[in-house]
């Protein structure tokens, strides 16, 4: 099916490559047909007309003929580089490239999220993924040198585990407990060998490595235990135990947040609604708190830190006059 302009919508089309940002936001406005040629690049870069824009701002003076969005907020041109609309420094175009993760790099640099790094050797850099890298001599965590880590030997393991052939680290950080080649990332900040469950790398004490299991939300289990955060959760049964989001979790005879029992919660009939509110048939909860003056059969969750019930409306946990 083809498109129907106007004179005036050809006009309009015309004129974007002389108007300047507040007329072409005028025209949008007013008129919003010629805004379908608009080429949306990616990451809030686009191009209408002759001009270039990130998230609504134009970028003075970048060439339309010659810009490419490389990807993770990065884009250039013929003669400039840029990162989430900003110029970057010194950048040589022609041979940069995103690297993801938030890295790039050119013949003589690396970069990440926009800023130059230091003493990084370009040639021999790499990413390996989880805000880890390394060149031949140096290994990384979001872009800041991890200090004694051995490059030749590092591997990332996922989920923020990484090793290299004499220590362990989480998140960028070396930690004295070695990971050997049955350490496993669960999920959650957990992880385990043959012998013992971490909670960021800290040891889950009374934790059965053997049946350990990451559920969710920062709950988990082993046959005998439950575990919220890697702290023990009093009075749990593993064998039904489920959580149902936003810190909430229940088993047959009991409701939690956060690890914690909510006193008085109908485990049977108890539902989380989002934002940290929930109810059963009779009461209303928010962060496992009852949550006064509330009608549970009416109340529900609407948005932001916003719920109500038939007669009143609350914000994060507050009625509202």
């Amino acid at each position: 099916m083809m498109l129907k302009f106007t004179f005036k919508t050809i006009l309009v089309l015309f004129l974007l490559d002389t108007a300047t940002p507040a007329m072409c936001a005028t025209v949008a406005f007013a008129n919003p047909a010629p805004f379908f040629f608009q080429d949306h690049l990616g990451d809030g870069y686009s191009k209408i007309g002759s001009r270039i824009y990130y998230r609504g701002k134009e970028i003075v003076n970048a060439n339309a003929g010659s810009f490419q969005f490389l990807g993770d907020g990065y884009a250039k041109d013929t003669w400039k580089v840029y990162f989430r609309g900003a110029a970057v420094a010194d950048a040589s175009p022609s041979t940069f490239q995103s690297l993801g993760d938030g890295y790039a790099s050119d013949a003589w640099k690396v970069y990440f999220y926009g800023r130059s790094l230091s003493n990084v050797t370009a040639s021999s850099f790499k990413t390996l993924g989880n805000g880890y890298s390394k060149d031949a001599w140096k290994v990384y965590y979001l872009g800041k040198e991890i200090a004694g880590a051995n490059s030749s030997s590092f591997e990332n393991l996922g989920r923020g585990y990484a090793k290299d052939n004499w220590s362990s680290y989480y998140r960028g950080e070396k930690n004295e407990r070695f990971a050997g080649p049955t350490t496993q990332p669960l999920g959650g900040q957990y992880s385990k060998d043959n012998w013992s469950v971490f909670y960021k790398n800290q040891k889950v004490e009374g934790a059965s490595a053997s049946t350990f299991e990451y559920l969710d939300d920062g709950y988990a289990k082993d046959a005998w235990n439950l575990f919220y955060r890697g702290i023990k959760v009093e009075g749990g049964s593993p064998n039904s135990f489920k959580s149902i989001g936003n810190g909430y979790a229940v088993d047959p005879w009991a409701v939690y947040y956060q690890g914690i029992k909510v006193n008085g919660a109908s485990a049977s009939t108890f539902k989380a609604l989002g934002g940290g509110y929930a109810k059963d048939s009779w009461t209303v909860f928010y962060r496992g708190q009852e949550l006064k003056g509330a009608s549970a059969s009416t109340f529900e969750y609407l948005d932001n830190g916003y719920a109500g019930d038939a007669w009143s409306k609350f914000y994060r946990g507050k009625k509202l006059d």
